[in-house]
């Protein structure tokens, strides 16, 4: 694998938007392609919005965010945005029939040293691949919004993916202040958002049968297991809350056990708890006063200090 300097991220919606930022940010020159050129528009009106947010929080040093934003070149053509690319970020919609399109043309269009990366949020690399004659270059480089603020990428090779594809894309992360987790294998939705679907399942369930509010039932995590979130996973955490990892199975597997088979097991979400959901959540104090853009301002401006009280802690594990 050669020497990353040229980058292209290939949709220009939320996705495509926080990559660019958080490369142009960290210096990278690069293509950012759609098919739709008004799409391009808005994403540079919001990738501009994000580098200031990053300057006025001393992310980004004063006067950087303008010469970032310089860095970034706009195309409505997949050949021209991938033709000087060392490193193809995709982020076009999260279908096997999309990402398979636009991986088959990547790999005829892009340099053939180049590493083909999708921002997939669920779907196997592995799949993916099949469509590409190098499937040796072809990963999964997860991220989490906001793409620009949020530290952690999952990095997830398919069978075909080359390690040495795999070492140059954690490299890379690092290099743009991300901190790259390596899968040792595939599984749908990775590591994080298996977890965040069974907690979103049981937060339906909750709702649904009438056990609490969705503003309760979001308190109750948001002081809880969120604030402590930081600074411990669940395993850790169980290691601390059993004096030791040993006397937690010892102490607790019965009560996990009695809690376990109360719990939704259901895979899909039925019209009744979609709807109960939907109700209760207009209904909370933040949706009914604030705006989405407000609360996503909210929410970017809080992630800020968190992010600065962990920021040494947040480099483990890596890849």
């Amino acid at each position: 694998m050669r020497a990353i300097t040229h980058i292209s991220c290939i949709g220009a919606g939320l996705i495509g938007q926080g990559w660019a930022t958080q490369f142009s940010a960290n210096g990278y020159d690069l293509m950012l392609c759609d098919r739709d050129e008004t799409t391009l528009d808005k994403a540079m009106m919001n990738i501009h919005s994000n580098l200031m947010f990053l300057e006025r929080h001393a992310l980004l040093s004063n006067g950087d965010a303008a010469g970032a934003l310089k860095k970034i070149k706009t195309t409505c053509n997949l050949a021209e945005a991938v033709a000087k690319a060392d490193y193809v970020q995709e982020a076009v919609f999260d279908t096997y029939d999309a990402k398979k399109q636009i991986f088959k043309e990547l790999d005829t269009m892009a340099p053939k040293t180049a590493i083909l990366a999708s921002s997939s949020s669920g779907l196997l690399m592995t799949e993916i691949q099949r469509a590409a004659a190098a499937p040796e270059r072809c990963l999964l480089a997860h991220p989490y919004l906001p793409v620009h603020l949020m530290p952690l990428v999952e990095i997830v090779g398919g069978r075909q993916t080359a390690p040495a594809a795999l070492d140059a894309t954690c490299d890379l992360m690092h290099k743009v202040g991300k901190i790259p987790v390596r899968l040792q294998k595939e599984v749908p939705g990775y590591i994080v958002n298996r977890l965040q679907s069974a907690v979103l399942r049981e937060a339906i369930d909750l709702v649904d049968n009438g056990v609490a509010s969705a503003e309760a039932v979001d308190q109750a995590f948001r002081l809880s297991l969120g604030l402590r979130g930081p600074l411990l996973g669940p395993l850790l955490r169980a290691h601390l809350a059993g004096d030791g990892i040993e006397n937690f199975f010892e102490n607790y597997s019965e009560s996990y056990h009695i809690r376990w088979e109360s719990m939704a097991t259901w895979n899909t979400v039925s019209p009744g708890a979609a709807a109960a959901s939907i109700k209760s959540i207009k209904e909370m104090e933040m949706v009914r006063t604030k705006s989405l853009p407000e609360i996503k301002k909210w929410r970017d401006e809080m992630l800020v200090k968190i992010l600065r009280a962990v920021h040494d802690d947040a480099k483990h594990p890596q890849c």
